[in-house]
């Protein structure tokens, strides 16, 4: 039977849906993790966010039952959202609350500790033992090394999985969403109101420290300067240094906006005129990267949550890249034949990681960047509306009735692939949803 809904309604039924699966993923105290391959039973801490709060996979289903600092801080933005809306599927503020005393726990991981006391070596498997991290590497955790180390066992430990570290664009996503809390004026007591400082406090002199520097992508697959996490964090050392200015702490306003400046000279390096976007990472010792048109660059425009000027959705030049992203798209999948504006996007041309397909984070990411841009660009504001609900309304035809959201949806079929239940698809279409309320000039959700 073919779904009468209106968009309107659909979607005011899917974000619900969205925030209801979403409040799983937090704080989900009642899960349990077997990798029996390293001798690991893991049950998450409150505040604790999954990435995906699955424990059984089908084969070729990445394991994603970690805390990343990335993901969580754009699920916890979602959250931020759902709390400022009234929403009931959870109590929202108290699972932020959580949120913030559990990242505080983890800036008490100590690497050299965990090599000096633990048996992980001798608990892991034969078969498993080439996953394993250097005692060096672990042993350099500690302090304000910490924040670098991307990804967290949910019970607040060290993760001591090989993958590819540092990233530095967490930090700077987490103390974004942090004093978005403050903004919003998240219920909360003094003495989560005191580590909830705190901890932006540390987060933005850690960007500032790592201000620029190489480190691994957003994917975790390339080490170089990228635009995604340079944005993110001018965005956060920016709001820092408001924030400072309006507590009289001139000092460290200086600091923060003089590093963000130089950031902002560093994001002009990222356009390439011969290629009309903004190239998501720097020219390596081989030329451009075949990643350089990458969907990331938005993905960052919309995490560092600029309304105007440069690096913006206003930005002439983010439109020519998302225009390009279109047509990339376009072409690549098979399910976008003939769709129009209702493209569905994904990473990058040549993606090959489970099925290489699209993304509903991406996808949901390109209608939230159309709102957004129609809210900045008042006089193009109806054909950005239009194209951001043709997206929606496209995808829609890609989401199960129950309105369970994996990782990726097959570019030739349409059939939903790797992590099943991922929490960040379920916060894109809850922010994104928002953009498009907001842009309707509609309350709430």
């Amino acid at each position: 039977m073919a779904d009468e809904r209106t968009l309107e309604q659909w979607g005011r039924e899917l974000v619900h849906g969205c925030a209801a699966k979403l409040a799983k993923s937090i704080s989900a105290t009642d899960l349990v993790m077997n990798r029996t391959g390293f001798g690991q039973t893991i049950r998450p801490a409150p505040g604790s966010v999954l990435a995906s709060p699955s424990v059984a996979f089908d084969p070729g289903e990445p394991d994603y039952f970690f805390h990343w600092l990335r993901d969580s801080a754009a699920i916890m933005n979602a959250a931020c959202i759902l709390a400022k809306a009234g929403e009931r599927s959870a109590d929202w503020a108290a699972l932020i609350g959580e949120y913030i005393h559990f990242n505080m726990e983890l800036r008490k991981i100590d690497g050299q500790r965990f090599v000096d006391t633990s048996d992980f070596r001798a608990r892991t498997t034969p078969g498993f033992q080439q996953f394993l991290r250097s005692n060096e590497e672990i042993a350099a955790v500690h302090g304000g090394f910490v924040p670098g180390d991307v990804r967290y066992n949910t019970d607040g430990t060290l993760d001591f999985i090989r993958w590819n570290r540092p990233q530095y664009d967490g930090p700077a996503a987490r103390a974004l969403v942090a004093m978005q809390f403050e903004e919003d004026a998240i219920p909360m007591s003094g003495e989560t109101k005191a580590h909830l400082s705190e901890l932006i406090h540390f987060d933005l002199a850690y960007t500032a420290k790592n201000a620029g520097h190489p480190c691994y992508d957003i994917w975790e697959e390339e080490f170089a300067q990228h635009y995604c996490t340079v944005l993110v964090q001018t965005a956060a050392l920016e709001r820092g240094a408001t924030r400072a200015r309006r507590d009289g702490k001139i000092a460290e306003a200086e600091f923060f906006g003089g590093k963000a400046k130089e950031l902002r000279e560093m994001l002009d390096g990222f356009w390439s005129p011969s290629l009309g976007i903004y190239r998501s990472r720097m020219p390596g010792a081989t030329g451009e990267s075949p990643k350089a048109l990458d969907f990331a660059v938005i993905l960052g425009v919309l995490h560092a949550g600029l309304d105007e000027g440069q690096h913006s959705p206003q930005d002439e030049r983010v439109l020519r890249t998302v225009k390009k992203l279109k047509e990339l798209f376009t072409a690549e999948y098979a399910i976008n034949s003939g769709g129009g504006h209702g493209i569905m996007f994904g990473r990058y041309k040549g993606d090959d990681y489970v099925s290489g397909g699209a993304y509903y984070f991406s996808t949901f990411g390109a209608a939230e960047f159309y709102y957004r841009a129609a809210v900045a660009i008042p006089s193009d504001k109806a054909a950005l509306i239009e194209r951001g609900d043709a997206v929606l309304t496209r995808v829609r035809s890609f989401i199960p009735e129950s309105g369970h959201l994996t990782e990726q949806f097959d570019q030739k079929t349409g059939a939903q692939t790797s992590a099943k239940d991922l929490s960040w698809s379920y916060a894109a279409f809850i922010t994104a949803w928002q953009a498009r309320r907001i842009a309707l000039g509609q309350r709430g959700l």
